[in-house]
């Protein structure tokens, strides 16, 4: 429902009792679900740690199953942590060990995140291979969001290997997907990379409009995210370096009260390319992009240096 805040409350209630019954399982199921909770607010460092702590106490006492549903979740929030070579190692323990236990929907959360790290690594031939494994899996449950969001994200691969045609009309698809079984889970962020592959301006705004008004309506962190990073790429590709400053400062405002790497460095990177289009200093803009160069090389984000490298040819 969107709802992070009485979530929170009531896994924060849940934990309580769990303390008072002395129940490691019961401890286990609230921090589980208190670090959704975080999650679904933007407070990734604080999501992580309680997910790490779910985690080990599963570990601790053999509780395999509940250990299984949250260990993609620590993988998800590392990638947000600017960590995607240790998200891609989280995925893949939790997938594989889904599938042993016959999880499905544990295996296709663990899936995903190998998806989502792959993409940041720019390793797009694995990243296709797991992508094929999340839609089988999203179809054979019936998970309507997650086969939109595997759709989106077939179609940022299509976008970043030249396939924008085909982006495009994938996206279309998830979008369409989204409108029918809700746009909390992954709307916003459809709709942001719809902004990347259309080619009309006027459509491009009226898109970004559009989820800005599904993130107001309320919707789980990672749209926010995603939607920024997005928007400041659309519009830095069509030449508008206003617009993509005015992103810039969202993304920032957004992360303003829990600091994130990951934000940090694309607030950078947008602020620095938008910089060089608009022609200010040669040498402070430069020196900037060598220093968002060397963060995303650090962080192994590879999908977003040839932009940069593009800038400091010129």
């Amino acid at each position: 429902m969107g709802n992070s805040d009485g979530c929170r409350e009531e896994h924060e209630r849940g934990l309580g009792y769990a303390a008072r019954s002395g129940s490691p399982e019961a401890e286990a199921r609230a921090l589980g679900g208190l670090a959704d909770a975080t999650y679904a607010q933007g407070k990734m460092r604080t999501a992580f740690d309680y997910f790490s702590r779910c985690v080990a106490l599963c570990q601790e006492h053999g509780f395999g199953r509940i250990e299984v549903a949250n260990r993609s979740m620590v993988g998800f929030c590392r990638i947000f942590l600017g960590e995607p070579r240790q998200a891609r190692e989280d995925g893949d323990a939790a997938a594989r060990v889904a599938a042993l236990v016959g999880q499905p929907r544990a295996e296709l959360l663990g899936e995903s995140a190998r998806v989502f790290a792959c993409y940041e690594l720019a390793d797009y031939s694995a990243m296709e291979g797991y992508l094929d494994r999340v839609m089988w899996l999203a179809r054979q449950l019936g998970a309507r969001r997650f086969e939109a969001q595997a759709l989106e994200m077939q179609a940022r691969l299509y976008l970043d290997t030249g396939r924008r045609a085909e982006a495009e009309a994938v996206l279309r698809e998830a979008l369409a997907i989204c409108r029918e079984a809700g746009t909390q889970f992954c709307g916003p962020k459809v709709t942001s990379a719809l902004s990347r592959a259309v080619e009309d301006s006027a459509e491009r705004q009226n898109l970004l409009t559009e989820g800005r008004t599904m993130l107001a309506r309320g919707a789980v962190a990672h749209n926010h995210l995603w939607f920024y990073r997005d928007a400041i790429e659309g519009l830095l590709s069509s030449g508008d370096a206003e617009g993509a400053l005015e992103y810039v400062s969202a993304l920032e405002d957004y992360t303003r009260a829990g600091p994130l790497l990951w934000a940090d460095v694309f607030a950078a990177r947008g602020r620095a390319l938008a910089a060089g289009m608009r022609g200010d200093a040669r040498e402070v803009q430069r020196g900037e992009l060598l220093r968002v160069r060397s963060t995303l090389e650090s962080a192994g984000l590879a999908a977003f240096l040839p932009r940069v490298a593009a800038a400091l040819a010129k």
